[in-house]
């Protein structure tokens, strides 16, 4: 229907409706139903959904569907890795299995408990694959796969497990300290070897050496082993700035000071030393000893000579590295069944020879113990065998010279807790009373005197099932609207379980549970739910260690609170510290989701589980680019699947600009406002290095101070928040500047003026927070800045600051001053500790810092009576507890001084951008952050409620 794109659709075996098997609201003109019951007659119906309010019925319509197949005998999944009982795993984990010709659809399941009654991930793909994320350390998972065909599922394949490794320790490194050349040195050599002092732990060191003290763009950076660096190839009377900074595993410390030296003066040319010739061991050579004796050739006028061996040609990580004055060089202690490559090169004074071919070597192998006796060879029941009876029997192959043997069965291929542990003197063992639907282990080894032979491999096989019926949901009906916050749920009692299974889930998917528990009887209680919210609940049948079905689920909705939510049509706006709409208090916590626009045109699928996860999280703000300028800066590059807005001066594509329109009438649907920059500091996107290069500026990249001081840039830029507040929303018909569903304008996303007097930027800002005001007083502007400063102000809390360069940046810019700005209505600042030098450790310190940073910043505003919003904040971390336990402290201080708003960089729906940053929470697909989810979740419905 021209004009709307939310539908409510309904499915049913009933004409009237009175009963629904869907009631879906979507996004499309489409819908897939699933799974329908065969030869069975169905009436279906759709109706507009919008802004609330609804459309008649269409026309009904009614189907029949195909008589069922014949049933198709599915096999069961044979898994290729990782391998049972893997052991030190990484805590990302692919897993394969065998693909079963005629089939394309798998479930997988892997948990933390043999009996999968919990699982980690419960997916159906449609390939024989598939990557596990995030695992925790130190962990014992259990996997297990089985075919999906046409409603259908096969046996579950065997079980297997393995564990994590171990997760390592975080280490607090110190800053390096220099050794030589001193400090302000002249007359250094152009060759020199430049040293500092070892730091314990430290595996690796990196260096930067750069022709000023900015580094911006070293001319040397590397990672060395080691606690020095041969510099060559420097220019003659030259000063060189350099620093050196230690890294251990992911730990990397603090840079050193920054030291000088000035090279001597250029030389007459010194002949060049020739290439050292290796002599033995010679290149290849196999089964050395662990310990020999590296030989070369001598070079003529030669004062030593440099030898590095490495497991690597790349000698990156050096086990030797020596400098000696003999053709020769005993080295101990090499691995056994290793291959290593090695090195020479000579030096006399200053000048430095060729490094020689790089030869490479392998020591022989270590012996193994063999043992005297083989392996046993099982035989029945076999491997991943379905469907045993309680009691069987156990068989194996006899095994020359065996005078009995050991059988064990377990429900854990670890055989930590094993139910038979028996020695037998014949080939077979009866078992009885074994538990229905388990799936257990068993292995044997034979024994004749003291001598052991080895176990034999470990299979594994199911026993049949006990059948447990379908739960029929009672109450709430489905689709019960206006219920209490503390709800009764019920069922039709089943004859044989041991208790039920219930789920309360605030999606259909039931990823995000609200309550998961095992209980004896219906009915059960479910209190605390939140108001004007959806849920969803089933239940199952529980008996021993077997589940039955899901029952089908329902929804139902809860009452609305007693003071309603700020209407989407009030504007926002700023008041003596707070922000205020419709008349009341508005405080919010939302994300960043700056690629909306331009992935409106490369797959709208990701824009619209982009705001479904918005709205199911109840976020209410998001923050997102309103600019995409030309094709010479950032990712565009000439690329026509970017959807560039301004692709030259004043010129603006009408398409790219529909789908901006778009995106915010999908968010204005759902009730979330936007926070919207008009142009990039960096080149992404194009920002300012795009006006800069249509304005032929020699060096257009981050140079601030060119686009403030052109007419031209400062005339197209002024054109485009012309253009841009004045267009009428094709989708809305609101222009942008009569819109509520704008939050605010920012001028410049993390605006810098390096160097320069921070008066500079202060008052270009007022000028442009003048124009944009003129055009749309209803709106508020903010500058859209990181928060720095200049000098170290008194109004900081310096000394929770281990690290001051927020507060001495020199990047031309004075949050104090900004905010100050009358036309700026509230302060902005970022937060992203690691990258501003406050350590990648959960540490005292750090949060310390963070705690201060929002403090500051909110007591800075509020002192100008205005509010204050944490425009951006991330840490790289994965999704693991040093990531998790910053923001856990950032939440509950936030929350603690009723901050008025931030927003996360950034939440993601799916894959698309979840591997862009690391401070990204990625769900419900992607990593799948499910507990770093559900507590920004939390986070976001407690600053609702407060």
């Amino acid at each position: 229907a021209d004009g709307f794109d939310r539908y409510q659709f309904q499915l049913s075996t009933e004409s009237d409706f009175s009963s629904t098997v869907t009631n879906e609201t979507v996004n499309d003109n489409t819908i897939i139903a699933e799974g329908l019951d065969h030869e069975t007659g169905y009436h279906w119906r759709v109706r507009i959904r919008y802004d609330g309010n609804s459309g008649p019925w269409s026309e009904v319509r009614s189907f029949t569907t195909e008589q069922q197949e014949e049933e198709i005998e599915i096999p069961a999944v044979s898994l290729a890795s990782p391998e049972n009982s893997a052991e030190e795993l990484p805590t990302d984990v692919s897993f394969e299995w065998e693909p079963a010709e005629g089939f394309d659809r798998y479930q997988f399941q892997l948990s933390t408990e043999s009996d999968f009654s919990s699982t980690v991930t419960n997916e159906t793909v449609n390939d024989n694959t598939i990557m596990a994320e995030g695992l925790d350390h130190e962990t014992g998972y259990h996997w297990r796969v089985r075919i999906r065909h046409d409603g259908n599922s096969g046996p579950w394949s065997e079980v297997r497990s393995f564990t994590t490794e171990q997760q390592e320790e975080e280490i607090e490194i110190p800053a390096v300290s220099l050794v030589a050349p001193e400090n302000n040195s002249d007359e250094v050599p152009v060759v020199t070897i430049l040293e500092w002092e070892q730091i314990d732990d430290a595996d690796v060191y990196q260096i930067m050496i750069n022709d000023d003290n900015s580094f911006s763009d070293p001319l040397i950076d590397e990672t060395v082993s080691g606690t020095s660096f041969d510099a060559e190839n420097l220019e003659p009377e030259t000063t060189y700035y350099w620093g050196v900074r230690a890294q251990a595993g992911d730990d990397i410390g603090e840079w050193s000071q920054t030291w000088s030296f000035t090279t001597e003066a250029e030389e007459e040319d010194v002949p060049e030393m020739g290439r050292v010739t290796l002599s033995s061991p010679t290149d290849g050579a196999v089964d050395q000893p662990d310990a020999l004796t590296f030989e070369w050739d001598a070079m003529t006028g030669t004062e030593h000579y440099r030898i590095m061996v490495d497991e690597s040609n790349e000698f990156t990580s050096s086990i030797i590295d020596e400098t000696v004055t003999d053709t020769s060089f005993d080295a101990e202690g090499l691995e056994p069944g290793t291959t290593y490559y090695w090195g020479v090169r000579a030096q006399a004074g200053d000048e430095v020879g060729e490094w020689s071919q790089t030869w490479s070597f392998s020591t022989e192998a270590e012996e193994e113990d063999v043992p005297e006796m083989g392996r046993v060879t099982l035989s029945s029941p076999t491997d991943g065998a379905v469907d045993q009876p309680d009691a069987l029997t156990f068989e194996w192959d006899a095994m020359t010279g065996a005078e009995h043997y050991r059988i064990m069965v377990d429900e854990s291929n670890e055989f930590t807790s094993s139910i038979i542990d028996e020695t037998v003197t014949g080939t077979s063992f009866d078992a009885e009373g074994l538990e229905p639907g388990t799936t257990y282990y068993w292995g044997v080894r034979a024994q004749a005197g003291d001598d052991i032979g080895e176990w034999s491999q470990t299979w594994s096989f199911s026993t049949e099932s006990t059948q447990i019926g379908q739960v029929v949901l009672s109450s709430p009906s489905d689709g019960a609207s206006n219920q209490p916050t503390s709800v009764t749920l019920s069922w039709q009692e089943l004859q044989n379980p041991d208790e039920y299974q219930v789920q309360l889930a605030s999606n259909s998917s039931f990823s995000n549970l609200v309550d998961d528990e095992l209980v004896f009887s219906t009915p059960h209680n479910v209190s605390g739910l939140n108001n004007n919210q959806t849920y969803y609940w089933r239940v199952r049948g529980v008996v021993g260690s077997e589940t039955g079905d899901w029952s089908a689920y329902r929804q139902f909705s809860t009452e609305g609170s007693s003071t309603p939510p700020p209407s989407s049509d009030a504007f926002v706006s700023a008041n003596k510290g707070n922000f205020y709409a419709d008349g009341q208090l508005f405080r919010f916590v939302g994300t960043n989701a700056y690629y909306l626009p331009n992935y409106e045109k490369l797959d709208a699928g990701v824009v619209n589980r982009a705001f479904n996860i918005f709205e199911e999280t109840g976020i209410t703000v998001i923050r997102m680019w309103a600019f995409y300028d030309g094709y010479d800066c950032g990712y565009s590059q000439h690329d026509s699947s970017e959807n560039v807005i301004q692709t030259s001066p004043g010129v603006y594509s009408e398409s790219a600009l529909r789908d901006l329109d778009r995106v915010i009438a999908k968010g204005k649907e759902r009730g979330i406002r936007f926070i919207l920059p008009l142009v990039n500091y960096w080149d992404e996107l194009g920002g300012i290095c795009q006006y800069n290069t249509w304005a032929g500026a020699s060096s257009p990249s981050q140079n601030m101070d060119f686009f403030i001081n052109n007419s031209d840039t400062q005339k197209w830029f002024r054109e485009y928040i012309e253009m841009l507040l004045n267009r009428v929303n094709t989708v809305t018909g609101v222009a942008y500047k009569d819109e509520p569903a704008i939050f605010a304008w920012q001028i410049i996303n993390e605006g810098r003026n390096s160097g320069a007097n921070p008066r500079i930027l202060r008052d270009w800002y007022q000028e442009i927070a003048q124009f944009i005001k003129s055009i749309t007083p209803n709106h508020m502007v903010s500058t859209g800045e990181e928060g720095f400063d200049e000098g170290t102000p008194s109004d900081y809390s310096v000394s929770e600051y281990s690290n001051t360069y927020v507060l001495r940046a020199n990047e031309g810019t004075s949050y104090i001053m900004n905010t100050s700005i009358p036309e700026i209505d509230f302060g902005s600042a970022h937060w992203y500790p690691a990258d501003w030098g406050f350590g990648t450790s959960a540490n005292s310190s750090l949060l310390d810092a963070q705690r201060a940073w929002l403090s500051d910043h909110q007591n800075i505003a509020e002192d100008l009576g205005k509010p204050f919003v944490l425009g951006e904040w991330g840490f790289e971390g994965w999704g693991n507890s040093t990531q998790q336990t910053i923001y856990d402290n950032l939440y509950e201080h936030a929350e603690s001084i009723q901050l008025d708003g931030s927003l996360l960089w950034q939440l993601t729906a799916d894959g698309t951008k979840c591997w862009e940053f690391g401070g990204n929470i990625c769900y419900p697909d992607g990593r799948q952050d499910t507990e770093l989810y559900n507590r920004f979740r939390h986070h976001v419905q407690q600053v609702n409620n407060q």
